[in-house]
């Protein structure tokens, strides 16, 4: 197998040779033309006058004779006529002298013009270098005139913005699913710790800590299953549904009932006694509920209450979680549903749980949001749209504690 060097390979000397070979055979053409049009002017020399007719004198009849010019005449003509052939013969040596110039130096220029031309190209390869699996940031910005070059390359720069886009999508549902996932976790793992470790549990007190780890785990699927589906289609898929908040707030109550009492905190629940139904995805809801929750019982100090509120508003469904933990300072409290904003850097977590709060209410078209005394702690709100509404009056349910 001949192996021919990259320079042979490269687009920017085939470009190059094509140009010169189209302007060598197009000069070829035109000197080759002009040599012809000259030859067929070259006349030979007159080497006589012309012819008479004149009697033989001894047969009588009548014989044509030529009538030559003069010797000095008829030098010159032929001196004139070698001249002109010594002429053609040197424009034929610098015709071919001048062709192998011409396609020398358009090579040169083809060579010139279609670096010129092929440099957003290259360009563009740069870039595509540059681009690693996790940073698509990078963009081509060809300046210049709005030709074909600076199209594929503003085309090139579009494509790389929507890749970005997918790519930030997979990574912030994977981060928010990754997040999502602690809180089934610890919710299991502490019931089932709860239950293993107490010498005097009952089998009624077993079953209760299995089933609160078995709505887990369901929880769980629901997330990997989230997570499946959106590596199917780009986008998770939502069930739509009718959602009693007051019933999700009992559920969440119980699950995190064992974590509070681990923590020697009392976890009430503060609700209207007839349902608060909402339209939206049930375990989404949920998670947001959650998120609250387990941010209340990580921070709320011992001996204090965390409180689960859900109560009717005007045409909303308003649910609280609050807590008498260390409170978030004026300055912050814009900063806490930011994406890895955390108040504490060295308390641990991601900063991501408060986000994904306050996405899945704006999905709902609800608001999220937070009142707080720095020492005195923190009320987190979400609002909901009603589907129905429900008398007012407050009951109050309170879990035991350790």
């Amino acid at each position: 197998m001949v192996v021919r060097p990259p320079i042979i390979q490269s687009i920017r000397f085939r470009l190059s040779l094509t140009y010169a070979l189209a302007v060598f055979v197009g000069g070829t053409v035109l000197i080759g033309g002009l040599y012809m049009w000259q030859v067929r002017q070259l006349d030979e020399p007159e080497l006589f006058r012309g012819r008479v007719e004149m009697v033989d004198p001894d047969t009588g009849r009548p014989v044509d004779t030529l009538l030559f010019f003069d010797g000095r005449q008829e030098a010159l003509q032929i001196f004139e006529y070698n001249a002109y052939l010594r002429a053609l013969d040197e424009l034929k040596k610098a015709s071919l002298t001048g062709l192998a110039v011409l396609f020398v130096v358009a090579f040169a220029a083809g060579w010139f013009l279609a670096g010129s031309a092929l440099r957003p190209v290259h360009r563009m390869t740069m870039v595509a270098r540059d681009i690693t699996a996790t940073d698509l940031s990078r963009r081509i910005g060809l300046p210049g005139p709005d030709d074909e070059m600076k199209g594929l390359a503003d085309t090139f720069d579009a494509m790389l913005d929507r890749l970005q886009g997918a790519f930030e999508d997979q990574r912030r549902f994977v981060q928010d699913a990754s997040h999502e996932l602690r809180n089934p976790l610890a919710v299991a793992r502490t019931n089932l710790e709860l239950a293993l470790s107490d010498p005097d549990a009952t089998a009624g007190d077993i079953r209760a800590s299995a089933e609160v780890a078995m709505r887990s785990t369901e929880r769980m699927a629901v997330l990997v299953d989230d997570l499946l589906a959106q590596a199917r289609s780009g986008m998770p898929e939502v069930a739509m549904a009718e959602v009693d908040l007051v019933a999700m707030a009992g559920d969440v109550v119980d699950e995190f009932s064992a974590a509070a009492r681990q923590r020697h905190l009392a976890l009430e629940l503060v609700a209207v006694p007839a349902p608060l139904v909402v339209k939206g995805d049930g375990p989404a809801l949920r998670r947001a509920l959650s998120n609250l929750v387990a941010n209340a019982i990580k921070l709320a100090p011992a001996g204090s209450t965390v409180t689960v509120s859900a109560a009717s508003g005007d045409h909303c469904a308003l649910v609280s979680v609050i807590d008498e933990g260390p409170g978030i300072s004026s300055a912050d409290q814009g900063n806490v549903f930011k994406r890895f904003w955390r108040g504490d850097p060295s308390g641990g977590g991601t900063g991501l749980g408060l986000s994904i709060v306050k996405q899945i209410v704006e999905r709902h078209g609800g608001t999220a949001a937070v009142e707080s005394t720095l020492g005195a702690g923190s009320t987190f709100s979400l609002k909901l749209p009603i589907v129905e509404e429900r008398p007012s009056t407050l009951s109050a349910a309170t879990t035991p504690t350790a």
